[in-house]
């Protein structure tokens, strides 16, 4: 029971140190702003159905939003570590779990709470902009997209919390994660097209006799979390930059109302459970290292 306190309580100062972070505060205000222009401009164009807005919204959050789950891991460790206060924890009836722990899960919170206000906000724009009533149907299915979104998104902090605990600074940390961000999310399209063409010899934009080219993109797309993101949200294999695929499921994801919810199931749960078991490797991960490491 001692040892669950103190992690809530560490937990608690780390959800309060980001939330007054200043340099979190901008990092949010900034983001606001852009989801607010992007959610405006976007309910001008609703035509009825809210749920084909959220389209460019999901392309968007895919891109960009896993900077916000960087910023939240990114110095986890690496910022108590310099300022010699994570020493100083450790001379108290402190285990290094609790310490782990209590930081995993303040960084879960607070990445929940900027989830849910960016949704919000989202929605809210887009309801008065263009005038559309909530129906039962959309809110289960924005539920299940928030859901999708927040797992996706602490992949990144996940591996945010990593990087903090195996690099030696916080800036190291956060060009290692920056570099994993563009790689995996902003580039990777191209990327994909670039290696597939490569290794098969066939360029992209040449459509004849390109079913090995499509095959081997579509494969290694799988490797980015995005990928899986990308499909079970809009039922595309990539929202990045010149991203192809042959990949056409028959659900369009969550926002493909022709389609039952069991049957979105159905056709995406293996990427639905990808984005899933992927971030609790990277905190079982997380907690293994720090507990093995040499403070």
């Amino acid at each position: 029971m001692e040892t669950n306190r103190n992690a809530l309580v560490i937990a608690q100062k780390e959800f309060a140190d980001n939330v007054w972070s200043p340099r979190f505060i901008m990092l949010i205000l900034t983001f606001t702003i852009i989801v607010f222009s992007k959610s405006y401009l976007v309910g001008m164009q609703v035509e009825g159905n809210i749920l084909n807005s959220f389209l460019d919204v999901a392309q968007f959050i895919a891109l960009f939003m896993p900077f916000m789950g960087i910023a939240l891991g990114f110095d986890a460790m690496n910022k108590e570590r310099e300022s010699g206060s994570l020493n100083v924890l450790l001379t108290h009836p402190l285990f290094r779990d609790n310490i782990i722990t209590g930081k995993i899960l303040g960084a879960m919170i607070t990445l929940a709470l900027v989830v849910c206000v960016s949704i919000v906000t989202v929605v809210g724009i887009i309801l008065v902009i263009s005038g559309t009533e909530l129906s039962l149907l959309m809110l289960k299915r924005l539920l299940i997209f928030t859901i999708l979104t927040y797992l996706y998104i602490s992949i990144f902090m996940a591996l945010g919390i990593l990087t903090s605990i195996v690099s030696k600074n916080a800036t190291n940390s956060l060009i290692y994660d920056i570099a994993v961000w563009l790689g995996l999310c902003v580039a990777f399209g191209m990327i994909v097209s670039t290696t597939a063409s490569i290794t098969t010899g066939h360029m992209p934009l040449d459509l004849s006799d390109n079913d090995h080219f499509l095959e081997l993109n579509a494969d290694i797309q799988k490797m980015s979390p995005a990928h899986h993101y990308a499909m079970t949200v809009c039922g595309r294999p990539s929202l990045s930059w010149l991203g192809v695929s042959s990949e056409k499921p028959n659900v369009h994801g969550i926002f493909d109302t022709e389609h039952t919810l069991g049957q979105w199931w159905n056709e995406l749960w293996t990427n639905v459970i990808i984005l899933l078991i992927t971030p609790i490797i990277l905190i079982i991960v997380s907690f293994i290292t720090f507990l093995r490491q040499d403070i």
